[in-house]
């Protein structure tokens, strides 16, 4: 569209130069005209019938431009009509719907029209007045025509703005909320999530909320519901963070809480249980009856001005308490009293699924997560069966572990979930796709691949195995570095299968982490980590542990391990 409008601009300036050749000539367009809006008429929404028809709106058509020589003929459609709603007649904040060239009319089913006027700000359950005008321009240097102010009476039905949903990558609901007591657009909770996140946020009206649509990529935790928005992503730690999208200032943040620690008559570690959103503590209460305690710890404070970078997230004290009888979180610890209901084994837990009401309590039992295993061995590749050999967790969430693991076997190979538990899991029996089964025999194992190194990949979550790319690894390089995002090849150590390395010199700081790309495509990568691993298609922003400008390091990778080091 805005090309169509420079390229008319430059149409009409061409016509003016080549006319200005004789007097007289000159020829002169009559720019965008304002239309004639106008509707159906009052609306009563009816929650009842959400797809049904609610408003259509009709406008006359000025597509055509006309010029002072009727032999001369401009492009049709250029001009840019923009649908403007507002609650007052002055306009001052309009929510604005762009229209497709050359179209005279818009309709509204019952949910779009109440979310709309939802967020033009229409009381709901009473009849408002919805002022609406059409905005007409031919380019930005040319200034915009309204129509007249058709003005309509709506009676929206309430929506429960309390709380906003959040939704996965594919804008799917996960059941996971945030919540806004005082139904005024900031929503406010705990979320437990990995590593890179995608979400949405969708409010009670319909609109969904997601990073602004920057090109640049330069702007996250600034939000915007526009249709070219983007989704938010969390910083690359998966765990606990304390979520506030504030859709009044346009901006989200994120308040990673790596641990919690517990003092008082109670005294340890926490655990966290991201898919439960719970932290919990088990002990040996030496008896039943009331005790103190204090709860606090440090987080990590990503927002507008931090971005995603760990360097510049900001140490923030965290800390839980009690105020009127219910679980408050805060910087400052307070006294919290609870119930041992028994002495022996019990736990003490904070629950932080509902962000409406958090429970803190101890229950009879031990109640802590179970820890995910990191590694997932691999035996047999190598006609080797001794445990030395494993691929790596890079998705939490459906379990997914993944390496370069070296091949040159004779029978086949299997997984085992943990050292000396000869327990196969291998390729299951009854299908001929690559299903995993546990608890198979010698006669399911899976065949390799090939001879040489290849990036085999087992999730126990879906049950299922596949390699990452079709063909052997044959090229390693590294990006990244010094923000530096060209290509530069690593050599292989002779006899250590995926291990290679190469000289980096540091000449400035690395943002955004670096990337180890195999085979010089931009599909297949391991990340650079914070802890000094490497994750299949994951990383870490931030420079490299003992990372120095002027220093010449040497990194050295092991793709087999998912590992890297840089030494001087």
């Amino acid at each position: 569209m805005k090309q169509m409008k420079y390229i008319l601009v430059s149409l009409l300036a061409a016509i003016t130069l080549t006319a200005c050749d004789r007097d007289g000539d000159t020829i002169t367009t009559s720019g965008a005209q304002p239309v004639e809006l106008s509707g159906s008429g009052d609306v009563v929404i009816n929650k009842d019938y959400a797809s049904g028809l609610a408003l259509t709106l009709n406008w006359t058509d000025n597509s055509r431009l006309t010029t002072n020589n009727e032999r001369v003929q401009t492009p049709i459609g250029t001009t840019v009509n923009t649908l403007q709603f507002a609650n007052t007649n002055s306009f001052d904040a309009p929510i604005e719907i762009l229209t497709e060239a050359g179209t005279t009319s818009m309709q509204f089913t019952a949910e779009s029209l109440n979310s709309l006027v939802g967020r033009v700000g229409l009381e709901s359950d009473i009849a408002s007045t919805l002022y609406i005008r059409m905005r007409s321009v031919l380019a930005n240097n040319v200034e915009p025509q309204y129509s007249n102010v058709y003005q309509i009476q709506v009676t929206p039905y309430s929506i429960d703005m309390t709380l906003g949903f959040v939704l996965d990558a594919g804008r799917n609901d996960t059941g996971n909320t945030l919540a806004s007591p005082n139904s005024d657009g900031i929503y406010s909770g705990f979320l437990g999530v990995g590593g890179w996140y995608n979400w949405w946020l969708q409010e009670g009206n319909g609109v969904l909320w997601g990073n602004i649509g920057d090109d640049g990529g330069g702007k996250p935790f600034v939000i915007s519901s526009n249709d070219q928005h983007w989704n938010f992503w969390y910083p690359g730690q998966s765990g606990c963070y304390y979520t506030i999208v504030n859709t009044v200032r346009q901006e989200w943040s994120a308040l990673y809480i790596p641990s919690l620690t517990v003092s008082g008559d109670i005294t340890g570690e926490m655990i966290y249980d991201r898919k439960a959103n719970k932290w919990t503590l088990a002990y040996q209460a030496s008896q039943a009856g009331s005790a103190t305690i204090q709860i606090a710890g440090t987080g990590k404070q990503y927002n507008s001005s931090t971005g995603t970078d760990d360097a510049a997230a900001i140490d923030t004290p965290v800390a839980f308490g009690i105020e009127n009888g219910a679980l408050t979180f805060g910087q400052t610890p307070s006294n919290i009293t609870v119930n041992v209901p028994s002495a022996g084994e019990v736990t003490l837990s904070i629950d932080l699924s509902n962000p409406k009401e958090w429970k803190c309590k101890v229950t009879e039992g031990s109640d802590t997560p179970t820890e995910i295993p990191q590694i997932l061995y691999i035996l047999g590749n190598d006609d080797t069966w001794n445990f030395d050999q494993y691929l790596t967790l890079y998705d939490e969430d459906n379990l997914c572990y993944a390496a370069a693991v070296n091949f040159n076997c004779s029978w086949g190979y299997y997984f085992s979930q943990a050292k000396d538990d000869w327990t196969h899991v291998n390729q299951d029996p009854s299908t001929s796709e690559w299903k995993l089964i546990i608890g198979g025999t010698d006669d399911n194992n899976i065949q390799a691949p090939g001879k040489g190194l290849y990036v085999t990949i087992a999730s126990l979550g879906w049950m299922s195995y596949w390699y990452g790319m079709a063909d052997p690894i044959t090229q390693v390089s590294y990006t990244g570095f010094n923000d530096d995002w060209s290509l530069t090849d690593m050599t292989a150590v002779e006899g250590q299968p995926g291990v290679y390395t190469a000289q980096v010199t540091a000449t400035g700081d690395t943002p955004w982490g670096a990337q180890i790309l195999l085979n010089g495509s931009w599909d297949y990568w391991f990340g650079t980590c914070s802890d000094g691993s490497l994750r299949w298609t994951k990383k870490n922003d931030g420079n490299p542990v003992g990372w120095e400008a002027g220093k010449t390091y040497t990194l050295t990778v092991d793709l087999c391990k998912c590992t890297y080091s840089i030494t001087e």
